[in-house]
């Protein structure tokens, strides 16, 4: 069973990465046959709403940081940020027609497979989080931040 770290009603599995970006909210798990599926936190879905719509930008290759697409819910619409660089390989079908799978479950929903180009070099970033105290440590800072809002 995966570790989870929960902070009030919400939970993030710590057998993933998460972009910290401002206002990114993605999760990046590494998968074994070397590609990552990246999803939405839970944080993201709870202050979100109800997500209404996902378009995916039509792109093949992705830089780290660069738009991956967009999305609408209920309270705002956002864009996409690509926590990795990489050629998208995969494409979640049944998310992108039905979004609200991703508010019933964020971490089994995942958007879209990239094979990274530079993993490495990419998850060195300060703008990913392994460690489960700065984890903790950012999201206590968000929800923070969301309350003064």
């Amino acid at each position: 069973m995966v570790k989870t770290l929960r902070v009030g009603n919400l939970r993030f599995p710590l057998d993933r990465s998460y972009f910290i970006r401002k206002g990114a909210h993605l999760w990046l798990l590494p998968e074994k046959d070397g590609t990552v599926k990246i999803g939405m936190d839970s944080f993201l879905t709870e202050n979100a709403g109800f997500l209404n719509y996902i378009m995916l930008d039509k792109k093949s290759s992705v830089k780290r940081g660069a738009s991956l697409g967009s999305f609408e819910s209920a309270k705002f619409v956002s864009k996409l940020f690509s926590p990795v660089s990489g050629r998208v390989v995969g494409v979640n079908e049944d998310v992108i027609r039905d979004p609200r799978r991703i508010n019933k479950d964020p971490y089994g929903s995942w958007i879209l497979t990239l094979r990274p180009s530079h993993l490495d070099k990419d998850m060195s970033s300060p703008d990913l989080l392994m460690n489960e105290h700065e984890i903790r440590m950012w999201i206590q800072e968000e929800l923070a931040r969301a309350d003064e809002e």
